[in-house]
């Protein structure tokens, strides 16, 4: 944002009358400055009742502000900015810079669940459930899970939480917003809080049963420091090959809205987990690029 710095000049002192030989001066009148600064072409900044006009000289990056709302990028050139969309549901997660809305239509295995995407009502009438390790996962996944647990098997990879009810989902969610609520926060900022780690009843992967919690390496508390087992950098270097991803990686909670979480993965088949991984991107941006 320009910003023009403009002083208002105070008035000479008036002349002490006590002294007759003192020359005597007039008060300046009360008058805007303009202020002109030769850079390159020239800059000149004017303020005139609030309102700030910058021009450039060579004729790029002229901006007028009249209050909040614009921008004016390193190029010069000026973008409105606007306010990010509110998501469906409440509370919005963290970082709702890809808040992308996928349509309909999409492959099953690439169904998009965050805090914009909602799994559909009638989802569980139509999907199939088994159990795998004592959690159940969509049928439809079976063979891909047990053959990445079975080629993971050294490092005692298991599964410690698949498919979840939205019933389930919203007790785990309620006793997250309790959980911040008794740190002092107010019940809307515990709200927001709580879905950046768990997600709202239908927001969540675990409600469509292609989402998985992971442990292994004798780690199976899904904490941050799994990262630090060899069941994690195996899972890192081989889950593409069975179609899965990392779901929410470091440093994506702007993409995602979701915490870090070496424990969780997804299947998306193998030609998008396979770019996915390599790429060290997140689901959201990959199906926005392609408009999936």
């Amino acid at each position: 944002m320009s910003v023009a710095n403009s002083r208002e000049r105070s008035r000479p002192e008036t002349e002490d009358r006590r002294n007759p030989r003192r020359k005597k001066r007039s008060p300046l009148p009360y008058i805007a400055i303009a202020a002109v600064l030769a850079v390159g072409g020239g800059l000149v900044i004017n303020q005139l009742f609030g309102k700030v006009e910058v021009s450039a000289g060579d004729g790029k990056g002229t901006s007028s502000t009249a209050g909040k709302g614009t921008t004016t990028s390193a190029q010069g050139t000026t973008q409105q900015t606007t306010q990010a969309t509110t998501p469906a549901t409440d509370p919005p997660a963290i970082g709702a810079g890809l808040s992308y809305v996928q349509p309909s239509g999409a492959e099953w295995y690439l169904m998009l669940v965050n805090d914009w995407n909602e799994v559909p009502d009638s989802y569980d009438a139509n999907t199939t459930m088994i159990t795998i390790g004592g959690q159940k996962i969509d049928s439809r996944i079976e063979q891909a899970t047990r053959d990445m647990l079975n080629a993971g098997s050294a490092y005692n990879i298991q599964l410690v939480s698949g498919y979840r009810p939205k019933t389930k989902q919203a007790e785990l969610y309620d006793r997250e917003v309790k959980k911040w609520q008794n740190t002092g926060l107010s019940l809307d900022d515990a709200k927001k809080k709580a879905a950046t780690v768990v997600k709202q009843p239908g927001h969540s992967e675990h409600n469509l049963g292609l989402a998985m919690d992971l442990g292994g390496s004798g780690n199976n508390s899904l904490n941050e420091d799994f990262e630090n087992t060899e069941a994690f950098r195996w899972l890192k270097a081989h889950c593409a090959e069975y179609g899965f991803i990392l779901r929410f990686p470091k440093d994506g909670e702007d993409k995602t809205g979701v915490i870090y979480e070496p424990w969780h993965y997804r299947y998306v088949g193998k030609d998008a987990a396979k770019e996915i991984m390599q790429r060290g991107i997140t689901l959201e941006e990959y199906l926005k690029e392609r408009g999936k």
